[in-house]
C-alpha cells in the first residue's frame, strides 16, 4: 500500500531513522550497540520503531557503531 512505501523518517537533532526499515527488525541491535544508551525500540511486538532518547542524544560521539550494527541501515547520523 502507499502508506507502507512512503518515506517515514524520524528526525532528531542529528540522527535520522527510517521507520519503514525499522519495522522489519527482530534483533534490536541499535539498543545494544550504543555505549550511551541513546536508542530505545518501541512497539517491539507490533511494528518496531527505533527512537532516540532526546536527553541522551548530545552524548553521541558519532562513532557509527549503531549504523553498522543496524542490519537494515535504518540509522543515519549527520
Amino acid at each position: 500500500t502507499e502508506a507502507n512505501t512512503s518515506k517515514r523518517i524520524a528526525h532528531y537533532k542529528f540522527h535520522h531513522i527510517d521507520l519503514n526499515k525499522c519495522r522489519h527488525c527482530k534483533t534490536f541491535d541499535c539498543e545494544e550497540a550504543c555505549f550511551y544508551g541513546i536508542y530505545r525500540v518501541i512497539n517491539r511486538d507490533l511494528e518496531p520503531q527505533c527512537t532516540v532518547i532526546p536527553e541522551k542524544e548530545d552524548k553521541c560521539i558519532k562513532c557509527h557503531i549503531c549504523t553498522s550494527k543496524c542490519k537494515y541501515e535504518a540509522i543515519q547520523i549527520d
